[in-house]
């Protein structure tokens, strides 16, 4: 499935912008990284999973949101870039 995952971390303290820090790390490790806090690409479902415990188990969920969008027909999905883009993902077939 191809997934697109965005976050939304508070870093107004000290302590958030260390989950900020850390929740980088771990959506590299699984997507590729295409807009400030935006990430996509090419996930089996049990990476998925892992993402999504590895994650919620960082953010502080009354102040930060993590959001995923899930793609599981490839066929049904079109990118359109506007501007610089950054040439990591330019397609996601």
């Amino acid at each position: 499935m191809y997934i697109i995952g965005v976050y939304d971390i508070c870093t107004t303290d000290e302590k958030g912008q260390a989950r900020l820090a850390k929740i980088m790390k771990v959506f590299r490790k699984y997507l590729h990284h295409t807009q400030k806090s935006v990430f996509e690409g090419e996930l089996s479902e049990a990476k998925f999973k892992s993402l999504i415990i590895e994650t919620t188990k960082i953010i502080n969920n009354s102040e930060d949101y993590l959001i995923f969008y899930r793609i599981d027909n490839k066929n049904n999905c079109k990118r359109e870039c506007f501007g610089k883009d950054n040439e990591r993902v330019n397609t996601i077939i």
